[in-house]
């Protein structure tokens, strides 16, 4: 090219802005020349978004009418309207949101990307609690939609969908209690519920039939500090597990009612099918990634593609830690202990009732509207 880079055309150059997928890409190529920083908007809108609840969130039921905010507030961001007569939200898996007509009994239950505006119809569920997949619908044409179903007060039941089936298959034959965290991992799918009972589906055998129920294993707060008792120098109660899967293995982060010796652990949980839970190897290094955790939904991103978080952290939306009402969500470094808190963005002071409710990772960033 005679005239060099900086002489492209700004729709090329947003065309260009528009393939690319993480935040320290559109930041690179916003810094290129005055050119592109002219035609590129910058990514001051940077992921993970939190959705927010417009009720307190009870584990019981979706999280119901709902809002898309950065955890300080960005305000003029790039967001396509989200498809008519959906006002609920129950699930915010893999950069898509699980949208709703209906709380209790949805004639409409729909999957949209926002960045796309792509559109995919689910067969109705009534009293689903929330919709995880274990694979991006735009991605993989291996993926499967389960979704979580109220059963008696405090109980889930699980349900599973592939595309081209005309309805959900199960449910799970086996209750559980509030499901705490769910995640996706090697072929399974690991649920773990406020009861901290880690349940493990297979969902690599057969194409039709349910997922098969692999283990179920008791992981209770009392046996999870009596398991750790010898790497802890005071003996605190595990007040929360969550499990994630980061650089591909499977970690589990244990939560404390105290901040001392710490307030949160990760580990490398070892066991075999039919034998007890083992904690396994304590993590103190992420190895440059950070883990953000909600109710249900739980997403590792590296710092290194996302700018604006920190590395070797996790994030924690603070729903069910009442000490820190006051607060969006904390931030717990692994490797120094610190605990810093993010508050409230300005504009959900103003109104009654706005509770985080779990992290939303857009498939791609939006960006700030350019100004004229």
């Amino acid at each position: 090219m005679a005239a060099g880079w900086s002489s492209l055309p700004a729709d090329i150059l947003n065309e260009i802005s528009g393939r690319l997928n993480t935040d320290a890409d559109q930041l690179h190529a916003h810094q290129v020349c005055a050119h592109w920083r002219a035609s590129i908007s910058p990514p001051v809108a940077y992921r993970p978004w939190v959705v927010a609840a417009r009720q307190a969130p009870d584990g019981l039921s979706p999280v119901g009418e709902y809002s898309l905010q950065l955890p300080r507030g960005v305000p003029g961001v790039d967001f396509k309207a989200a498809p008519p007569g959906l006002p609920y939200c129950c699930g915010t898996p893999r950069g898509w949101l699980a949208l709703a007509d209906d709380v209790r009994s949805p004639t409409r239950l729909v999957l949209w990307e926002p960045h796309s505006g792509t559109e995919i119809p689910l067969p109705c569920l009534s009293s689903v609690i929330q919709v995880f997949l274990s694979d991006d619908p735009l991605e993989s044409s291996h993926w499967m939609a389960v979704a979580t179903q109220l059963r008696r007060p405090r109980a889930h039941i699980i349900f599973f969908w592939r595309p081209g089936d005309a309805a959900w298959s199960g449910p799970a034959k086996v209750p559980c209690a509030k499901l705490h965290s769910v995640e996706f991992h090697a072929g399974n799918i690991y649920c773990i519920d406020r009861m901290s009972n880690l349940s493990i589906y297979d969902l690599k055998l057969g194409t039709t039939s349910p997922p098969v129920l692999l283990e179920c294993l008791g992981m209770s707060p009392s046996q999870l500090s009596e398991s750790l008792v010898t790497r802890m120098s005071v003996k605190e109660r595990v007040r929360a597990v969550h499990v994630v899967a980061c650089r591909g293995e499977l970690l589990l982060v244990l939560l404390f009612h105290g901040r001392h010796p710490s307030l949160m652990e990760v580990y490398r949980p070892s066991w075999t099918l039919g034998c007890a839970f083992q904690v396994g190897e304590r993590v103190t290094d992420l190895g440059g990634y950070t883990l953000f955790l909600g109710r249900g939904d739980a997403v590792a991103l590296s710092a290194k593609e996302y700018p604006a978080i920190r590395g070797n952290c996790i994030y924690y939306l603070v729903h069910n830690l009442p000490k820190y009402r006051k607060h969006w969500a904390i931030v717990f470094d692994l490797g120094t202990g610190d605990v810093d808190d993010i508050p409230y963005p300005e504009v959900h002071k103003q109104e009654n009732g706005c509770w985080p409710y779990s992290w939303f990772c857009p498939r791609r960033p939006f960006l700030k509207k350019q100004l004229a």
